[in-house]
């Protein structure tokens, strides 16, 4: 549907022109000596028109394969964005996951126009993009504010196309400020270095916006800003695809994926048909269709169809685990039908997921009630433990001590010194055990152990760098084939570069679960809390005063992601959804998120993020369609059915009373059902309304976390497991509950 040539791009039979950079341009330098040291020139260190070449997408960001609905609209952007009648906006809007912000890229990479990306949300500022005011100081020491424009006054000068992503999450009013500069071809900025001046608009500068309409935490665009953009002209709607042509398209999509396009592994297109027509009926369904339009959107379809392919799992079997875990149980019970009707038990190619073994965990088939250590799921092929690259320059080590171990050995601690600016700063340990042999200590968990010594007993606790591998200590307990069934998922979605989100109840062990996925694979870990008061300049950069200056420094979670580690994100809806937002960006083709002062933090392509949170409870936001959407797996993961939590606790006290266990976790078990409202009514006809609303409350207080027996059974050991769960159940009790809690407690053996 498009063909390329030097100076255009024909697209649905339309010619259109391509950008020119020259290689180098007509300006000759003139060779004199230097201006003096107080001058401030903007034209000696002028650059070459040809550098904005590299903020052209580049073909990994854009479709490959163009249907002819994409292609009309394509060229209907190319048509608003290249005419000179209209120097207006494009807005893109539609469905998640249905192209909207590819498609923008594609346009772009086709046009060879260069592309500066932002992501909005609400708690945007005008400083976060367009001008910030600064803290600078002069030669003589003295501080002063200074007004330093931001990546989309940088777009206007230099003729750079303007992304803006979730544009209906920023309040409508700082649209005007594109507005002005638009219709008036200036821009006006007061305070900067050189006074007050005005900067005239590049007339190849274009803004291109994508939203999501009426999506959590997105605002009402109004009239005047629709008008701002033109209906019939640069106000665009997108939908999905017609199955046809939505079956091409994840076909095409499936094979660009990395871990696929490595082994040149394709999917049937029959079955991409056949996917495409489900999801088609369901987007269209009087009853579920708004619920459905997020969960299968083209996206989600191509993650279905990969992690069917790595898992070797049927599909319908993979959608209920993975994209159908935020579905209201009645429309997800009417999906389900759907599907197995529609696809039975149709896996995809058994021979393309074998080739794909030796990139996984070789997780254990195991049957309920049947508890593992960690080690039996070992990396097929060892994975190396990789540590975190240090950025700067480089790393000297002083050493500091040298001390004598219990066993005999010896630890020798050196002190990284690492470059910032131009200081060095210690930051953290490097320690070098030896046994009492004089070998040097190799084991991890070895030398994890002399740390702990040291930090206890020698006070050597002090700041390190981001990113540490975890050790036994901070992983689930065991395996069983309750976390063996969402740890096969979870990692099947990180060999397709996508977040996870582990959705469960408090202490059901998801945050434990996440690391012992990022164990076996041999991450490093940087583990991050979110909560209500969390905002976006937590996760991506904040002003920071150096050196009596104002700089821009990232944050941890994005420091984190751009070197390659692993992050966890604890409790990830507590946030407000529009901080969720900074994913989406992150998580697309270009993998990118633009900074305040114009830099562009690119994530490593070993980086990955496992949140986890719960869907419902005290404080929990929604999740916004569109974040949601980006995820590769939405996993549930909820406490474990009784023989796989007996199990577990029989792992953790291999000593304890098998039987006392076992009317501990059903008695546990049915509290929990019964505060969730799943407990058989029939099982209360006979009590008043009253007595069941006693009963439900004493209950509470019976309906322990998973994680709470695994500790019980660790301090209790082989006799007193019972005792202690009855006294945390009883302690504090109003008598009112006693009352009713004991019966209990001696029907289930445990008066």
């Amino acid at each position: 549907m498009v063909n390329v040539v030097d100076d255009a791009f024909v697209v649905a039979g339309r010619r259109f022109v391509r950008r020119a950079f020259p290689d180098q341009g007509s300006l000759h330098r003139v060779n004199r000596r230097g201006d003096p040291a107080s001058w401030g020139s903007q034209l000696a260190g002028l650059t070459s028109p040809g550098d904005l070449q590299h903020d052209v997408p580049t073909a990994q960001e854009s479709f490959s394969y163009l249907s002819p609905t994409m292609a009309r609209s394509l060229a209907r952007i190319a048509d608003i964005d290249q005419s000179t009648a209209h120097r207006g906006f494009i807005l893109l809007i539609g469905p998640t996951g249905c192209g909207k912000t590819t498609l923008a890229k594609t346009y772009c990479h086709l046009a060879n126009q260069p592309c500066t990306e932002l992501s909005f949300s609400g708690d945007t500022s005008l400083s976060d993009f367009y001008t910030s005011v600064e803290l600078v100081r002069d030669e003589e020491a003295q501080s002063s504010t200074l007004t330093v424009p931001g990546p989309a006054i940088e777009a206007m000068r230099l003729g750079k196309k303007l992304l803006l992503n979730e544009i209906n999450m920023l309040p409508p009013d700082l649209l005007t400020v594109f507005s002005q500069a638009v219709d008036t071809g200036r821009l006006v900025l007061s305070g900067t270095e050189r006074g007050n001046v005005e900067i005239e608009v590049h007339r190849e500068f274009g803004l291109i916006g994508t939203a999501n309409p009426n999506y959590v935490g997105t605002l009402e665009m109004g009239r005047a800003i629709e008008r701002r953009f033109g209906r019939g002209l640069g106000y665009i709607e997108m939908d999905f695809l017609p199955a046809d042509e939505e079956a091409v398209a994840i076909e095409n999509e499936f094979a660009r994926e990395r871990v696929f396009a490595a082994h040149d592994l394709k999917v049937s297109a029959t079955i991409c048909r056949r996917i495409a027509d489900l999801a088609s009926r369901l987007r269209s369904d009087p009853q579920i269709g708004n619920v459905m339009q997020s969960r299968l959107s083209t996206r989600s379809l191509v993650h279905w169809l990969g992690l069917a392919q790595i898992t070797s799992l049927p599909l319908v079997q993979v959608l209920d685990r993975a994209l159908l875990t935020t579905v209201p149980a009645d429309a997800r019970d009417v999906v389900y039908a759907q599907a197995s009707e529609a696809l039975g038990d149709t896996r995809l190619d058994v021979s393309a997921s074998a080739q794909l073994h030796y990139l996984r965990v070789t997780w254990p088939a195991l049957a309920e009630g049947v508890a593992v250590p960690i080690d039996v799921a070992a990396p097929t092929r060892q994975v190396a433990r990789r540590h975190r690259r240090q950025s700067g320059g480089p790393v000297i080590h002083r050493i500091r001590f040298v001390r004598a171990l219990p066993d005999g050995g010896k630890a020798i601690v050196a002190e990284p010194m690492c470059q910032i600016g131009d200081t060095r700063y210690g930051i953290g340990l490097k320690i070098r055990g030896y046994d009492r042999n004089g070998r040097q200590i190799a084991d991890p968990d070895r030398l994890a152990d002399i740390g702990r010594l040291l930090r206890d007993e020698d006070g050597l606790n002090v700041a390190r760098p981001l990113g540490h591998l975890l050790s036994r200590r901070d992983l689930l307990p065991c395996l069983t084939a309750h976390t063996v069934r969402v740890l096969e998922i979870a990692e099947a979605a990180q060999l397709l570069g996508r977040p996870i989100f582990i959705a469960g109840p408090t202490g059901a062990g998801k945050s434990s679960l996440a690391r012992t996925l990022a164990f076996l694979r041999g991450q490093p870990v940087v583990e991050v809390g979110f909560n209500g008061e969390t905002a976006k300049t937590d996760l991506s950069a904040v002003r920071r005063l150096i050196g009596g200056v104002t700089r821009w420094q990232t944050q941890a979670f994005l420091e984190a992601l751009a070197d390659g580690d692993t992050v966890i994100a604890n409790e990830y809806n507590l946030a407000y959804p529009d901080v969720h937002s900074l994913l989406n960006g992150l998580f697309d083709k270009g993998a990118s998120y633009a900074l305040p002062d114009g830099r562009v933090l690119r994530m490593h392509d070993e980086a990955r993020v496992i949140a986890t949170g719960y869907l419902e409870g005290p404080g929990v936001k929604p999740l916004n369609e569109g974040v949601e959407n980006r995820y590769g797996a939405v996993v549930g993961l909820e406490y474990p059915p009784v023989a796989d939590e007996v199990a577990v606790l029989r792992f953790v006290a291999p000593t304890g009373d098998a039987d006392s266990i076992l009317r501990c976790v059903r008695l546990v078990d049915y509290c929990r059902r019964l505060v969730a409202g799943k407990v058989d009514a029939a099982s209360l006809i006979g009590l008043s309304r009253a007595a069941q609303e006693a009963l439900r409350q004493a209950a509470k207080r019976a309906a322990l976390s998973t994680a709470e027996l695994v500790a019980l059974a660790r301090v209790s050991g082989s006799s007193d497991f019972a005792e202690r769960l009855r006294i945390g159940i009883l302690e504090g009790a109003p008598e009112s509950v006693r009352r009713v809690l004991e019966p209990v407690l001696l029907q289930y053996g445990l008066g």
